[in-house]
């Protein structure tokens, strides 16, 4: 496919006020989770998006019947756990359809062969294989151990206990814990220390529990999931995604601008809404009202030096603002972003020293040195990667001549991207 370069026209300030698309974490649990339930569910708001179409296209191959209508979409779940496919479940590059889909199907009686593209075949699904092993199912990856095209032979879960290890994605933790009310019996989910992007998994237990899924915990580090269980038909309306909103938060701080994004609320489950405080902390204002938050921007930005395991997806868009920022940004305990669409670490550092920013590769981070951006060149490349797509635009509204090659990457998470971050202008 031949790839779409967008060039970014700088502004002297942003003012705007931008609708956001479903969260894309949120909208993934809800299909799996009304694929799971007793009768069919509606759910309002979701993202249409690479992403989110190849989770719900598995599991129409699974036997699911899901109808999408403007503002919501109907899942009717499958007669049978599960329909065998015709063929591969194709799943492109999305790790998280990838994670959570194991799980998912090994919930039901089947043969199922998961494969994607080249990337997803580096992308690694070795503990949830591990895990689901220990549970009883038959795992064979048909290239390298631990990795994609894999098939999966199951009889369904019988429960009992389980130790995941979730230190390069918290979407390991969170299929199992999804897939747990449909074992036969109680199933004891544990794991431990470190956890990559623990709110993920805050998200989906907070969503298994308005969906009145029981559960509790047993000490720090396990989870108790009483099963059989049922989930009920959903009606369900899924909140703007504040993966999403980081970048119009970033244009306001970039340009000194204000940007409100709705619908948000106060409270949310996503992780990274986090990003707010780390604005604030680089003198940005943050201001809530009732349907979602307004960020203005500072005359000039602060360097931080954080630890973002809990919100890595971030890490992205706060490297283009520690660019531009006073002083040094160090950004740490983010080793996992190497096994994402991109080594995002590399990435992000490659495309900084692009635009003239001193920037070194850490193991497991960066360091920024901010407030030398000279732009030697400005042909910058998204590696087919969502996110740094969207983080390396924020550099064009204070940089002449960014242009962003690989542009049509945003389709994962944010088709429409381009159209509404032309809006910030306007």
């Amino acid at each position: 496919m031949s790839k779409l370069s967008k060039k970014i026209q700088p502004v002297s300030r942003v003012d705007a006020s931008i609708r956001l698309p479903g969260s894309k974490s949120v909208t993934h649990r809800a299909l799996l989770m009304a694929a799971l339930a007793d009768s069919p569910s509606d759910i309002k708001n979701p993202l249409v998006a690479e992403d989110t179409l190849l989770t719900a296209k598995a599991l129409e191959q699974l036997g699911a019947v899901i109808t999408w209508h403007e503002d919501r979409v109907r899942v009717v779940p499958a007669v049978r756990r599960w329909a065998t496919p015709s063929g591969p479940i194709e799943l492109g590059n999305s790790g998280t359809s990838t994670r959570l889909l194991l799980a998912l199907a090994a919930t039901g009686t089947g043969t199922f062969l998961f494969d994607g593209s080249p990337r997803l075949r580096e992308r690694p699904i070795g503990p949830i294989l591990e895990a689901l092993k220990s549970l009883g199912v038959t795992c064979q990856c048909l290239r390298e151990p631990g990795y994609p095209p894999v098939q999966l032979i199951s009889q369904g879960l019988e429960g009992g206990e389980v130790l995941v290890d979730a230190s390069q994605s918290s979407q390991f933790l969170s299929a199992l814990l999804i897939a747990s009310p449909c074992a036969r019996h109680e199933m004891r989910v544990g794991w431990n220390e470190p956890i990559a992007s623990f709110p993920y998994v805050a998200l989906t237990l907070s969503m298994m529990e308005e969906f009145g899924i029981q559960y509790r915990w047993s000490g720090t580090h396990q989870i108790i999931v009483p099963a059989p269980q049922s989930y009920p038909a959903l009606r369900y309306t899924v909140e703007g995604d504040c993966s999403s909103a980081s970048y119009f938060w970033a244009a306001a701080a970039l340009t000194g601008g204000e940007v409100f994004t709705y619908p948000i609320l106060p409270g949310s489950s996503q992780g990274d809404c986090r990003l707010l405080q780390v604005l604030e902390s680089m003198g940005c204002r943050i201001q809530w009202e009732d349907e979602g938050v307004r960020v203005t921007g500072p005359p000039y930005l602060t360097a931080v030096d954080l630890d973002m395991n809990r919100m890595p997806d971030m890490v992205p868009t706060l490297g283009v603002l520690a660019a531009f920022a006073q002083g040094r940004t160090f950004i740490r305990n983010v080793a996992h972003l190497r096994v994402k669409e991109s080594d995002r670490l590399h990435t992000v550092a490659t495309e900084l020293s692009k635009l003239g920013v001193p920037v070194q590769e850490l193991p497991d981070g960066l360091e920024i040195q901010g407030g030398q951006v000279c732009a030697p060149q400005t042909f910058l490349e998204a590696h087919d990667d969502h996110r740094i797509a969207m983080a390396f635009a924020l550099a064009g509204l204070r940089v002449e001549g960014v242009e962003i090659h690989g542009a049509e990457a945003v389709a994962k998470s944010f088709p429409n991207f381009w159209d509404v971050f032309e809006q910030m202008r306007a």
